[in-house]
């Protein structure tokens, strides 16, 4: 397969990843809803924009892969996107505390954030391969 086919799937897949990443411990313990949404909105930004980055990441993705938008065009946008997806994914893991979390049911929550953080990685990686196969 090209790399200009793949990376596209690839930043697909590492957008929902951080979708599911950011989704499972809601879905998993609703009752947790306070607990959680006080971890994820902790640190300098939070990790919101880091969700709607996300979403909007598929569409550029899909765009560009199914010819919907120029592929250049898809890649310009993919790899801002990508990148500040990171730095604020980042940003958030190493600055939200863990205080909000004592007593929550499982210990994985503690490691989510690194999770969240490596997929976005994923995508920006992706989104510069996908950069550099089309501008090739």
């Amino acid at each position: 397969m090209r790399t200009e086919q793949a990376a596209p799937v690839l930043g697909i897949v590492g957008c929902l990843a951080v979708v599911a990443a950011l989704a499972l411990p809601f879905a998993l313990f609703p009752d947790w809803g306070s607990e959680l949404a006080q971890y994820y909105t902790s640190g300098p930004l939070g990790v919101g924009a880091v969700l709607a980055f996300a979403l909007v990441g598929v569409v550029v993705f899909l765009a560009g892969a199914r010819g919907r938008t120029d592929p250049t065009t898809a890649a310009g946008i993919a790899v801002p996107l990508g990148v500040v997806a990171f730095a604020i994914a980042l940003s958030w893991a190493l600055a939200a505390p863990l205080d909000p979390l004592f007593g929550f049911p499982v210990s994985w929550i503690t490691e989510l954030r690194w999770g969240v953080v490596a997929a976005t990685g994923l995508t920006a990686a992706a989104a510069a391969l996908y950069a550099r196969a089309v501008l090739d």
